[in-house]
């Protein structure tokens, strides 16, 4: 048998313990992947929702505050000062849940990563909605010719 079937049948067990959502649900949502041989599989877990959130947080935080770079300032641009609120509350949603994620990994237990993992899980697939609107709006202002009040300066 395989490692990531042994961690499979591992997560299985943590799953009817605590009530756990399905992996394959899990790893939809937060890319997953195979899961690690460890001692600790709920930790891993934790570590890839971590991951998944920080991955929005930093698109979300550059259309409220864009880099200084090209494209975080276009896609900035497509977003009225009323949207940006609204991205700022979402992102701030997230981020909470991103927070309580690294708190977990350093002051882990299976009890408390258990209720986290359904928590953060339950509560992402409301938020996944708001912010695949967000990305809609991303691709669609890529679409358009618009007259950008970005200055483009040298290119070369």
């Amino acid at each position: 048998m395989t490692q990531e079937k042994d961690m499979t049948k591992v997560y299985e067990k943590l799953k009817k313990k605590h009530g756990l959502p399905d992996l394959n649900e899990l790893d939809k949502e937060f890319n997953i992947g195979k899961l690690e041989e460890t001692d600790l599989v709920l930790r891993f877990v934790v570590s890839k929702m971590s991951e998944r959130l920080e991955q929005v947080s930093k698109i979300l935080g550059d259309l409220i505050q864009p880099e200084n770079n090209l494209s975080n300032m276009y896609e900035a641009e497509a977003f009225t000062d009323d949207e940006k609120k609204k991205i700022f509350e979402l992102f701030k949603k997230l981020s909470y849940h991103h927070t309580q994620l690294v708190i977990n990994d350093f002051e882990h237990s299976e009890d408390s990563a258990a209720e986290l993992i359904k928590k953060t899980y339950k509560e992402w697939l409301e938020q996944k909605k708001e912010f695949l609107k967000i990305l809609d709006k991303i691709k669609e202002a890529w679409k358009k010719e618009t007259k950008s009040r970005l200055e483009l300066g040298y290119f070369g």
